[in-house]
């Protein structure tokens, strides 16, 4: 494979259909890709252009950019969210439970048209709703505002009732009015712009930021709790056509295996939690920065194996790279981060995006994408120093080389394919074979039922005569000798 081209473009093939109507599901075959929405500023107000050949999508999340093949809708800019502003100032109701879904439906398209202008788009639409969660449980901490907000409501109206009762009804309001406002969002939103990937910002999570309570015990896990609390949502994975969840790793865990723990698991709930349903699993797209939480700090070439290097080899269809406007400050901030992205970077992207493709290649015929066999071993998709080299070419980076043996050894033992949804493989189907065993004076079966029975195809069936049941007390010697014979038939 000599002269790959570094950009891991996508791969769109969408075939038009309903779940169990069509042998295609509505859905999207692409291959690793990196985008990056925040890297727009340098640019214009620096005179630094930032060297993103390893990026397909370049996306800006301000309000002037539309047309974007990557989409972000927050609170103000799909339809009508209902939230409270500081100081406990109503939005749209406030609750979910005091919002006009009617005027919800009807606000909606005006956003999806601004900022998706074309109805046949394709790309990834993240709708960043942050101001309340949908399970009454984890609106705590600032959150906790939908709690009293929802009791509160709940009294005025049932003044003689007890804390007890006014909390229990209050959750039940809230969680049913968060589905269903949060389910229809998303069906209109599928409806209006059909080739788009939809899903929330930072959904699934599996909350566990146990690291700041001290690492000394700290084994990366989503609490079980958590993970139980996420199978209450199966009817928001359910219906999402991809998942956004984030991996922003905290400069407590640099360049620790902390850190990798922390990102396996966030994954590894994600990817779970992908396969719910029908069909094949749904494509997941992690949230991760160059740096580390709260400081400008780079992620040393560890952390880069520990956040990409992990999401790829687990199976995540994409890597979103984010960041504020502090990536765009100043001349010498956009430098350094052009240097990064030129440097460790640039190079660890194109290097574990072209042995992903290796591996799909070799693996699934490019029609699907390779996770680990087990997901708790440290085996990734990285390219050989032996039988690959990355150059700078025209301050471009490019990959020669091709896999040797060892490589694809490591695919064929450590990997499998997970299949794009979307793609259905033609396979050759191989019957188990069937012993059919009925008796010929069953009153529960007609005769046209006997005649179907013996004409199933790849099925043994044995008709026990004077027989009203299948049971070999009924008609023991024959029922063993036909038994015989289809274990002898077998062999």
């Amino acid at each position: 494979m000599s002269g790959i081209n570094p950009c891991r473009r996508l791969h769109w093939n969408r075939e038009r259909g309903e779940k169990g109507g069509s042998d295609h599901e509505a859905c999207i075959s692409l291959s690793l890709h990196h985008s990056w929405p925040a890297a727009l500023e340098c640019a214009p107000r620096h005179g630094v252009t930032l060297s993103l050949d390893q990026f397909d999508i370049v996306a800006s999340p301000n309000e002037g950019f539309v047309r974007q093949n990557l989409t972000i809708f927050y609170k103000e800019r799909l339809g009508l969210y209902p939230y409270y502003e500081r100081g406990g100032i109503a939005v749209n109701g406030g609750l979910p439970q005091l919002a006009s879904l009617t005027q919800h439906y009807e606000k909606m398209p005006e956003g999806v048209q601004k900022y998706i202008r074309e109805p046949d788009a394709k790309g990834l639409a993240v709708i960043d709703w942050e101001e309340w969660r949908p399970l009454w449980i984890r609106n705590w901490d600032s959150k906790d505002i939908y709690r009293n907000k929802s009791r509160e409501l709940v009294a005025k109206k049932n003044p003689n009732w007890t804390p007890e009762q006014v909390g229990r009804v209050a959750q039940q309001e809230f969680e049913l009015s968060a589905r269903k406002f949060m389910l229809e969002t998303l069906k209109l939103a599928k409806n209006l712009r059909p080739n788009q990937l939809w899903g929330f910002y930072l959904f699934p999570d599996c909350y566990n930021h146990d690291y700041r309570n001290g690492l000394e015990n700290y084994t990366g896990r989503c609490p079980a709790v958590e993970m139980a609390r996420n199978d209450q949502l199966n009817w928001l994975w359910m219906e999402c056509t991809a998942f956004f969840p984030s991996i922003y790793m905290g400069s407590v865990l640099a360049s620790t295996n902390y850190g990798r723990l922390f990102v396996r698991n966030r994954v590894k709930e994600a990817m779970r939690l992908a396969s719910v349903g029908d069909g094949l699993a749904r494509p997941v797209f992690v949230y991760t920065r160059p740096n580390y939480i709260s400081q400008m700090t780079l992620l040393s070439e560890t952390d880069l194996v520990s956040t990409i290097g992990e999401s790829v080899a687990l199976g995540a269809a994409g890597v979103i790279f984010w960041g504020d406007s502090s990536y765009g400050s100043s001349t010498a901030s956009c430098s350094k981060l052009n240097g990064y992205l030129q440097g460790p970077l640039g190079r660890y992207l194109l290097n574990v995006s072209t042995a992903a493709e290796q591996c799909s290649q070799t693996m699934c015929k490019s029609h699907g994408r390779c996770l680990r066999r087990v997901s708790d071993t440290d085996v990734y998709l990285h390219l050989s120093p032996s039988t690959h080299t990355i150059t700078s070419q025209g301050g471009q980076l490019k990959v020669t080389g091709a896999p040797g043996q060892a490589e694809l050894a490591v695919f064929r033992t450590h990997f499998q394919c997970q299949c794009y949804r979307g793609y259905r493989e033609v396979k050759r189907v191989t019957q188990t074979p069937t012993l059919i065993v009925f008796g010929a004076l069953d009153t529960n079966l007609g005769a046209q039922s006997h005649k179907n029975l013996i004409q199933l195809p790849h099925h043994f069936v044995l008709k026990l005569e004077g027989a009203r049941h299948a049971c070999y007390m009924d008609k023991p010697r024959e029922f063993h000798q036909g038994l015989i014979d289809f274990l002898s038939k077998l062999k």
